[in-house]
């Protein structure tokens, strides 16, 4: 590609060198050449400052943070460490078909607006599922809020956007960086954030060319591992003008309501959170019914409900997630 934009693929990392190295690998791999590797340790980590530095290719570089800060902040300071005009975020334990850039870059050099993001598919594999997100790609003129944060059928949440599927203008990261602090959901809240404060627009190749690796998702060293769901449904309320309202009522009842369950928070929160996106969300049937769906059906009696009906509807298909989880 003639005058090719410079990417800057940002990686943070704790912890786990020989992940890392599978995914500094991976955007290496890249058809599309002219490329940065930032790698954000996390923290001082001489293990992984030797694996980095046993990959001779001259675009690969570390960085070590004198203290652990967490993967949105990780993510930020590797923005301001960058060189390049596009910004490709990647999780240590993610990878990427070896075209993923090649695809973003031609349609993002393509666009009259630059102040945008630009996602694709990905496939996410656990033990022996392989599922793709997201379900559906948006309809036109459709808001990132809506898009995120509200589902089609009685899903738990709205379409999925990971992080690792991201390629961003640095100019549009620089003005909305990631939350700190926030160990979950931090990539939805930022993409909101882009789309209102931001005024971005957001595009979804339909290609899968993004791997999630979900078996290392509850690695304790994972940069963004153990979830509070207060801190997200505090950062929620914070930027509550930002969401649409049903969006916000979906964001309560679903994504926040799941994660205070599996911290073990009983009835009285529940009742709070229902009381919240009734008093200040969109509070229709069907969110609430969704709501108390998932209050009272376990996770393992949603799995099974979603992947039967999925299956009544297209027939067995292990790379089709669930209707309901």
């Amino acid at each position: 590609m003639v005058d090719s934009p410079l990417v800057s693929v940002v990686i943070p990392t704790r912890g786990r060198p020989q992940l890392l190295v599978r995914a500094i690998t991976s955007a290496l791999s890249q058809t599309y050449t002219n490329l940065e590797v930032v790698v954000i340790v996390d923290g001082p980590d001489d293990e992984t400052d030797r694996a980095v530095k046993q990959i001779e290719d001259p675009r690969v570089r570390a960085v070590i943070l004198p203290v652990n800060v967490g993967g949105g902040e990780a993510r930020n300071a590797g923005v301001l460490e960058s060189k390049g005009d596009w910004i490709a975020f990647l999780d240590d334990d993610d990878e990427w078909e070896s075209s993923k850039l090649d695809k973003q870059i031609l349609l993002a050099e393509s666009l009259q607006d630059k102040n945008a993001f630009i996602s694709c598919r990905l496939v996410e594999k656990l033990d022996n599922r392989s599922d793709i997100y997201p379900f559906r790609l948006p309809d036109p003129d459709e808001s990132i809020c809506s898009y995120v944060c509200c589902p089609r059928g009685f899903r738990v949440g709205g379409e999925i956007l990971q992080t690792s599927t991201l390629l961003v203008r640095r100019d549009l990261m620089i003005a909305v960086p990631f939350v700190r602090g926030l160990k979950r959901g931090q990539d939805f809240i930022w993409q909101i954030e882009a789309g209102t404060r931001g005024n971005a627009r957001f595009y979804v190749l339909p290609e899968v060319l993004s791997i999630l690796n979900s078996g290392s998702r509850t690695d304790t060293k994972r940069v963004s591992s153990k979830p509070n769901w207060r801190a997200l449904y505090a950062c929620i309320q914070q930027k509550r003008e930002l969401f649409e309202p049903r969006a916000y009522a979906y964001c309560i009842g679903t994504r926040v309501l799941t994660d205070a369950q599996r911290a073990g928070e009983g009835p009285l929160v529940v009742v709070r959170l229902l009381i919240d996106l009734i008093r200040t969300g969109s509070a229709s049937p069907k969110i609430v019914s969704l709501f108390l769906s998932l209050w009272i059906l376990p996770d393992g009696a949603r799995n099974w409900i979603g992947r039967t009906v999925r299956a009544m509807k297209n027939g067995p298909n292990p790379e089709k997630g669930s209707d309901l989880s």
